[in-house]
């Protein structure tokens, strides 16, 4: 716990030590940051912003309320939702173009799987297809998904569950 506290006292051993991305702390953060953000590039900015933010705050941490690495956690997760509230949904495309725009984009790698993945895509209905690829391609949670759609949550997740098993069964699998 020492070593934690002697930390986030300003010198050039912190600079070195606690801010270099190879330590542990900045792995779990970053790690955290971009399962939050759900975009590296916007993760890495966060990472950046919580790490000031914590040397700038390190003053207002105390050693017999917890841990140092849990204050650091806390504190990365709370830029992470900040930036999340601050970001106003993306609007997304869900015209048929987009959609196999967005197919082709993730799956650019094996041209095959992309064509057989869009042609089945193709033959699920709107609202299904819709659910597909907020859910897949676009990142949204069955929570977001559900207020996007003005449906009850349990409706979104039955239609996700039937969408992934029409997929499957057109994909032959």
């Amino acid at each position: 716990m020492r070593v934690y506290v002697a930390y986030l006292k300003p010198s050039p051993l912190v600079t070195t030590r606690l801010f270099d991305p190879f330590t542990i702390n900045p792995c779990r953060s970053f790690l955290e940051c971009v399962r939050l953000m759900r975009d590296r590039g916007l993760a890495e900015d966060v990472l950046q912003e919580a790490m000031t933010r914590i040397w700038h705050k390190a003053h207002l941490f105390d050693a017999s309320k917890g841990n140092a690495m849990a204050w650091m956690a806390v504190v990365t997760r709370n830029c992470a939702l900040s930036r999340i509230a601050a970001t106003p949904p993306p609007s997304v495309s869900l015209d048929e173009a987009g959609v196999l725009a967005a197919v082709e984009a993730r799956l650019s790698d094996d041209p095959v799987t992309a064509a057989d993945v869009r042609q089945c895509l193709k033959k699920l209905n709107e609202k299904y297809r819709k659910c597909v690829t907020l859910i897949y391609l676009h990142g949204l949670s069955y929570e977001e998904l559900a207020t996007q759609m003005d449906a009850p949550l349990g409706s979104v997740k039955s239609w996700v569950h039937r969408a992934i098993g029409e997929l499957a069964k057109c994909m032959g699998k």
